[in-house]
C-alpha cells in the first residue's frame, strides 16, 4: 500500500513539473515559429499561453501583438489564439486557428488611409480616411497559399486626388463597400458605390507574386473626374492597370 501511494505521488510530481514547464514556457518561443514565414518576433513579454511582442516583417516594425491561448481547443487537435496588433496605420482583433493542414484568422481589420496610400503611390493617388474589413475569413494551407478569403471592406469616402498629365485632380468619393473573394490564385475586391450599387473597382493581388491588378469602371472614371468617350453602361470597366508590388 505504502509503495503504491508513493509511486502515485511520483507520477503526481512528475505531471506537475512537466504541466509547470509548459506553461511557463516564454513567449519568444514563437519567435523560431515565425522566422519560417520571414517574421520576426522581438521584445516578447509572457509565455505562449498569454503573452506579446513587436512584430517586424520586411525590416518594418508592423505593431505589437498580444494573444492569449484557448486551452480547450488544443484537445479538438487545433491550437486557437486569440489576438489582438495596432500601430498608427492599422487595429487587428480576432482568433488565429492552427489546424493540422492548415491556418486560419477570423475577425476585423481597420486601416488608416496612410497604409492605402502606400499601395496606390505608383499610380500617384492619393484618399483620405478610414478603411474597415469586417468578418473577415483568411485560410491558409501548409504550403501558405490562400485557400479562403471573406470579408466586407467599408469606406466612408471623401476627398481624393490623383496626378495625370502633369495636374492633379482633387475630387470627392461617395461611401464605398466591397466584397473580398479568393479566385484562380488571387484576391479579388469588388467595390461599388455604397447607395448606387453601381460597380467603381476590382482589384486582383496575388500574394505569391505581388503582381496586383486594378480595374475602373465607366462610373469610377466619371466620378475622378476623368471623363471616358463611351456608350458603355455605368458598371463596365473601360480601364485596367497592372504592375508588380515587389
Amino acid at each position: 500500500m505504502f509503495v503504491a501511494v508513493k509511486r502515485w505521488w511520483i507520477l503526481l510530481g512528475i505531471v506537475s513539473a512537466f504541466v509547470i514547464l509548459v506553461v511557463m514556457i516564454p513567449a519568444r518561443a514563437y519567435s523560431m515559429i515565425l522566422e519560417n514565414y520571414g517574421t520576426h518576433l522581438l521584445a516578447t513579454k509572457g509565455t505562449i499561453w498569454y503573452g506579446s511582442g513587436e512584430v517586424h516583417a520586411a525590416g518594418k516594425n508592423i505593431g505589437r501583438l498580444e494573444w492569449q491561448v484557448y486551452p480547450s481547443q488544443i484537445f479538438g487537435g487545433r491550437l486557437a489564439f486569440k489576438v489582438s496588433m495596432q500601430n498608427s496605420n492599422i487595429s487587428l482583433s480576432g482568433v488565429i486557428t492552427r489546424g493540422f493542414f492548415y491556418t486560419d484568422f477570423q475577425g476585423a481589420v481597420s486601416m488608416e488611409a496612410a497604409l492605402v496610400n502606400f499601395v496606390l503611390l505608383p499610380y500617384e493617388v492619393h484618399v483620405q480616411g478610414q478603411f474597415a474589413l469586417q468578418d473577415l475569413l483568411v485560410k491558409m494551407n501548409d504550403q501558405r497559399q490562400m485557400q479562403v478569403l471573406q470579408g466586407t471592406l467599408t469606406w466612408d469616402g471623401g476627398l481624393s486626388r490623383y496626378r495625370t498629365n502633369n495636374e492633379t485632380r482633387v475630387f470627392e468619393m461617395p461611401p464605398v463597400m466591397g466584397k473580398l473573394s479568393h479566385e484562380d490564385g488571387f484576391a479579388v475586391l469588388n467595390a461599388q458605390e455604397r447607395t448606387k450599387k453601381i460597380s467603381l473597382i476590382e482589384a486582383r493581388f496575388r500574394p505569391e507574386s505581388g503582381l496586383f491588378k486594378v480595374a475602373l469602371t465607366h462610373h469610377m472614371l466619371e466620378l475622378s473626374q476623368m471623363p471616358w468617350e463611351s456608350a458603355m453602361d455605368a458598371s463596365e470597366v473601360v480601364l485596367e492597370v497592372s504592375r508588380e508590388l515587389y
